[in-house]
């Protein structure tokens, strides 16, 4: 089911779970994430639609390479590429975190290929700090350091950190979100993503997004607070919010069901 596609030289992974005369939804993973943390909403979905999920560079099975551009802007670009390689130019997108993030740039870029955007507590209103990215991206020792960091919290912390429900974390799941860290390459590219980070769209830009949005938020979330859901609602016109009661930032590892009944109910 995993397929791969080469973009400017780096190898991507995808699945794709073809339904070619239902529309299609494509899913888009936050950060430190994969496509992985969409398994129990494709077969909520699978049947009513046709589904793509990438595993964003350097993340998942996708390449881990330092000479690969980071900005959320070529993660658009990849995106694009993939989407023109399987002739599909109407769908719409589901993103979680800063997969949020790079479904509203598609739709800065794209708006006539999107028929609805579902955001997942997307980040939004950061923006690039220019002094701390150069500190961090010129010091040598910077990837070990982020090995070293990741090490001493631990992918469980992490995990608890982003859900509210702790009995959910299972032994293959912490497998599964620790194993992209198990390959040292992905250090460098790590510290890459904040050399290359553009900050958020801007407020005038979300201004002009016409696209209907949909917007998911965990009142538990300790990443992003959901009042960013509120100020969202004050520049995307075209949009709604709703609110789960005891989720924490990974949406689609806690809420699964929620996301499908909110996909569902909007006519694509």
């Amino acid at each position: 089911m995993n397929q791969t596609v080469t973009y400017q030289g780096h190898h991507i992974n995808y699945l794709l779970f073809k339904n070619p005369t239902k529309p299609t939804i494509l899913l888009l993973h936050g950060f430190l994430a994969s496509t992985y943390c969409f398994r129990h909403l494709i077969p909520l979905l699978e049947k009513n639609y046709q589904l793509i999920a990438i595993d964003l560079p350097p993340f998942g099975k996708s390449e881990k390479s330092h000479t690969c551009l980071y900005s959320y802007d070529h993660m658009v670009d990849i995106t694009s590429f993939l989407l023109d390689t399987l002739a599909i130019n109407k769908l719409s997108i589901i993103g979680h975190s800063m997969g949020g993030q790079i479904a509203l740039r598609y739709a800065f870029r794209y708006p006539e290929q999107l028929h609805h955007l579902f955001l997942l507590s997307p980040t939004s209103f950061m923006r690039k700090s220019q002094v701390f990215s150069r500190l961090i991206c010129h010091n040598p020792f910077s990837p070990i350091i982020a090995r070293q960091l990741l090490k001493r919290k631990g992918v469980y912390e992490m995990l608890r950190h982003s859900i509210y429900h702790d009995q959910l974390i299972t032994d293959e799941m912490l497998q599964q979100y620790k194993e992209p860290f198990l390959d040292r390459k992905i250090y460098p590219c790590l510290i890459k993503i904040l050399n290359d980070h553009q900050g958020d769209l801007s407020e005038s830009e979300l201004r002009n997004l016409q696209t209907p949005c949909t917007i998911l938020w965990g009142k538990n979330d300790e990443i992003i607070p959901f009042t960013i859901g509120y100020e969202l609602l004050r520049f995307l016109s075209n949009s709604s919010l709703s609110l789960l009661d005891n989720i924490g930032h990974l949406i689609p590892e806690e809420a699964p069901n929620s996301i499908a009944k909110m996909v569902i109910n909007v006519k694509h």
